[in-house]
Formats: C-alpha cells, sequence, structure tokens
C-alpha cells in the first residue's frame, strides 16, 4: 500500500536528487558549450524541446492516470501498472517515429544519426513516465530517485567522453541521452513492478476506459505546462539564426536552475496528496515558501551571471546573460503554477482545471512569440514567457481563492508562521 512518509524528508531527497543531476547536466551543458559552440546548442536545445513535447504527447496523461488510480478499490494495482506500461510501449514507439520525422523539418541541420537518437530516448523516457508512477503512486520517490541518479551518471559520463575525445559532435551526446534514458526506463520499470507485483497481471480495459477522461486532461494540461517552457526556442530557431537561438537557450539553461525547487516540491507533493483531501493550507504554505526561496535565490544568479557565465562558457556566450536577467521573474512567478497544477490534479482530481491555467498561459506565450520574435528577436522570447508565467499565476489566484477562501496574501506571500512551521519543520528533521 501506500507509504506515508515525511514530506519534508522526501522534498528533500528529491530536491537533492534533482540538485545533483543538475550539477551533472552543468557539466554536460559546459562541455557541449565549450566544444559545439552556440552553433551547437542552437541545435540540440530545439531539438530536446520538441523531444520533451513529443514525450508528453506520447504519455497522454496515463502517468497521472496510473499514480492517481493505482490503489483505488475497484482496480488491482499489477492490472493498472501494466495495462499502461504496453500502452507506453506502442505509444513510445509512435513517438519516436514522429519525433524523428519532425527533426528533419523543424532542424534540417540534424544528421540522421541525431535524430535517430534523439527518438530513441522519447521511446525510452515514455516507458519512463509510464513505470515510474507506479512508484509515484506508492510514494516511493526514493526508488524513482535512484534510477534518475543512475541514469544522469551514466549520460555525463558518456557525454564526456564522446564530446572530448571519441565522438565530439551533436551525434555523440544524441546517443548519450538516448543511452541515459534506456537505463532510467529499465531500472524504473523493473522497480515499480517489484513494488507492485506483476505475477498474474492482466490488461484491464476497465481501468484503461476510466483513465481515459482524467488522462486527456492531465495529458492536455502537461502539454501545455511543457509547452510554455519550450515553445519559445522552437519559435526562435525557426524566425531567427542558430546563433541567437543558442544565446537564448543558454540563458533558459541557466534560469532553469532556479525551477528546481518547484518540481521538487510538486513532485514529492503530488505522491503526498494523490487520493487525499484537505491540503489546501499545507499546499499555499509550499508556495509562498517557494516564492520567496525563489526571489532569493534568482537575486543571486542575476549578481554573478555576467562573471561567472563568460567564465564557464566563454565569451562568446556573453550576449546571453541580459536574456538571463529578462527571464528569472517568470521563473519565479512559475513556481505558482507548477506547484498549484500538482495538487489540483492529485488532491482534488480536477485536471480540467490545470489545464485551463496551463492553455492561457500556452496561447499567451504562442502569439508573444509570433508577434515579437521578428521584430525583436530573442527578446521577444523572454517577454512572451514571462506574460505566460503571470497569466497562469492569475488563473490559480483566481480559482484558489473562489474554492479554498484563502486570500490572495495567503496564496502568495510568507508569513512569520511559515518561517516558524520551516524552522521547527527542520528541526524536527535533523533531530536524531
Amino acid at each position: 500500500m501506500k507509504r506515508k512518509g515525511d514530506f519534508l524528508a522526501k522534498a528533500t531527497g528529491t530536491f537533492l536528487t534533482m540538485g545533483f543531476s543538475t550539477c551533472l547536466g552543468f557539466i554536460v551543458n559546459l562541455i557541449l558549450a565549450r566544444v559545439l559552440g552556440p552553433a551547437g546548442k542552437g541545435v540540440i536545445a530545439p531539438a530536446l524541446s520538441a523531444a520533451t513535447i513529443a514525450i508528453t504527447i506520447a504519455s497522454l496523461g496515463l502517468d497521472h492516470s496510473t499514480a492517481y488510480f493505482l490503489d483505488k478499490k475497484s482496480f488491482r494495482a499489477k492490472d493498472v501498472l501494466l495495462t499502461s506500461f504496453l500502452f507506453a510501449i506502442v505509444s513510445g514507439a509512435l513517438a519516436s517515429l514522429g519525433i524523428g520525422m519532425a527533426l528533419e523539418y523543424v532542424i534540417p541541420e540534424a544528421t540522421s544519426l541525431t535524430r535517430l537518437f534523439f527518438a530513441g530516448g522519447v521511446f525510452f523516457t515514455v516507458i519512463y513516465n509510464i513505470s515510474h508512477s507506479g512508484l509515484l503512486g506508492r510514494n516511493r520517490l526514493g526508488l524513482i530517485n535512484l534510477g534518475r541518479v543512475a541514469s544522469d551518471v551514466l549520460r555525463t559520463i558518456l557525454a564526456t567522453l564522446f564530446l572530448y575525445s571519441l565522438w565530439p559532435t551533436i551525434e555523440g551526446f544524441a546517443f548519450a541521452y538516448m543511452i541515459a534514458q534506456a537505463l532510467n526506463a529499465i531500472l524504473v520499470t523493473v522497480f515499480a513492478f517489484r513494488e507492485v507485483g506483476i505475477i498474474g497481471a492482466r490488461i484491464d480495459l476497465s481501468f484503461f476506459r476510466k483513465a481515459v477522461g482524467f488522462s486527456v486532461a492531465v495529458f492536455l494540461a502537461s502539454l501545455t505546462l511543457q509547452a510554455n517552457r519550450q515553445i519559445g526556442v522552437l519559435i526562435l530557431k525557426m524566425l531567427r539564426s542558430v546563433e541567437e537561438t543558442g544565446l537564448y537557450a543558454q540563458a533558459q539553461t541557466f534560469a532553469n536552475l532556479l525551477l528546481l525547487l518547484p518540481q521538487a516540491l510538486s513532485f514529492a507533493l503530488y505522491g503526498a496528496v494523490v487520493g487525499e483531501r484537505d491540503k489546501e493550507e499545507f499546499t499555499a504554505r509550499i508556495v509562498r515558501l517557494s516564492i520567496f526561496s525563489l526571489l532569493v535565490l534568482s537575486g543571486i544568479v542575476a549578481l554573478i551571471a555576467p562573471w561567472l557565465i563568460p567564465a564557464l562558457f566563454t565569451d562568446k556566450f556573453t550576449p546571453s546573460v541580459p536574456y538571463l536577467w529578462g527571464l528569472l521573474p517568470g521563473v519565479v512567478i512559475y513556481t505558482l503554477p507548477r506547484i498549484y497544477a500538482s495538487f489540483v490534479i492529485a488532491s482534488w482530481g480536477r485536471p480540467w482545471q490545470a489545464f485551463g491555467a496551463s492553455m492561457v498561459g500556452f496561447f499567451l506565450n504562442v502569439v508573444g512569440n509570433l508577434l515579437l520574435v521578428p521584430c525583436i528577436g530573442a527578446w521577444g522570447t523572454v517577454i512572451a514567457f514571462d506574460a505566460a508565467s503571470i497569466a497562469m499565476a492569475l488563473y490559480y489566484v483566481v480559482f484558489l481563492k473562489r474554492q479554498t477562501g484563502i486570500s490572495i496574501r495567503g496564496l502568495l506571500l510568507p508569513s512569520g508562521e511559515d518561517f516558524r512551521f520551516l524552522l521547527r519543520r527542520l528541526k524536527s528533521f535533523f533531530k536524531p
């Protein structure tokens, strides 16, 4: 059955895992920037963005449905996981075929091997997305984090070897990406079936029919939420040069470091509240403290970026610093929809509301990019992302105020009691 555990411990473990993985990713990004330059970054960043969108489409929201329905009385957990896993194999194969064809047109600079390896990475990531839900539904975040660390270590080792000596090309990076995703998928799938069981499992079409309505809404919400982060770099690539795209992508990579905190908290929150009720004030407190923390961190990042980026990635990437400054407000605000989306889906089972918020932001993001990028280039992508983050945040503030009665201040601004609460939890966490 579901493991309750301590939310702070699980959130901390997830944050540390994501932090470690991000450090490894930062190393890979550093090597990539130094070896291949802005042009190489301008090819790989859009390819990864397209792959992320394809993965979200192929998962069809069934990853969240699997976690939500895993231990519902109407179904057997092993049947739910097996049915979802078989769907993932078929869907992942179709997605890999689609991304291979799409990259040929979206990124004509990508070679056939690059397309093949990114397609393979998409296939294995779809498998992982579904399989890890068996662990997420049981709140076994530790096993999910273990698979993530193993795959990221392998990716870093392979990328370092290839880019510096054996295969110093975009194809070398793409191959490392595919192998790492394969390891993650295999490990987490084994962990999930060991947790839930496989002997006697059978395909349960009744679960599939029940999950479709839920999963479609989650799929649309996840797709638009992911697309809000990825669509800008794709439009920029189509309308401007690969060098300008690479500079913006470098700023985005740096800004995304701040998203570690809300990602870890939303992940831990989903496992903690899935299928449960009455978590509104707890979630609001998590959001308030997260916004405060990210404001502090964004200030630090803004101060060190002008000398750190050229020192790490060479002077070629110095023009990306102003883009980073412009992205930071949107990244801080993005915390609110990121965490509240997990709560609305997992605790209330209302994914259509999450989709509504994401769609508002996505529409504004796309329109903003199409109107502004031809005129002001990458700055149009920056402005469009910030505007989309603000729109999604306002949607959740209005919706949650009506549903919970929590004031706007309570949804956004931390109080002294929030910090006292955090200190109490930290003391109990570190107490022997």
